[in-house]
């Protein structure tokens, strides 16, 4: 490729690109988006705390459901005494699972740290 090719490739990709922020939905704005949940407190709490079980991407699945998209809608199984998954009733089922639902299979010894709870819950707000 001759060099005053070079230019002419990169003004047509910067223009192209431009349509791309976040406003219209495109790559830079959503990786941008990726970027700054990632780097919310609650992020790498809520992995390492429940990300053995649980994805945190609608399309993939582990032992427990996705987490994505949780807050806010009721729970995905049945006989969680729970309308809607929301600060509250996330925070109840973070601290005792078995608490809220004795019969459910998701038997840990839940999270009793209230910081910790809140910035996950604050992070499942979000994704």
């Amino acid at each position: 490729m001759k060099r005053s090719t070079i230019p002419a490739l990169l003004i047509l990709s910067a223009a192209t690109m431009a349509g791309c922020g976040e406003d219209s939905g495109g790559v830079i704005g959503s990786t941008a988006k990726n970027i700054e949940l990632e780097s919310m407190p609650g992020a790498a709490i809520a992995r390492t705390e429940c990300g053995n079980c649980h994805f945190f991407d609608k399309t993939v699945r582990k032992v427990g459901p996705s987490l994505k998209g949780i807050f806010g809608q009721a729970p995905r199984t049945k006989g969680i005494p729970v309308e809607v998954w929301n600060e509250v009733s996330l925070d109840a089922w973070i601290e005792s699972p078995t608490g809220v639902h004795p019969e459910t299979r998701m038997k840990i010894p839940g999270i009793k740290d209230a910081e910790k709870r809140a910035l996950i819950v604050e992070y499942l707000k979000h994704i």
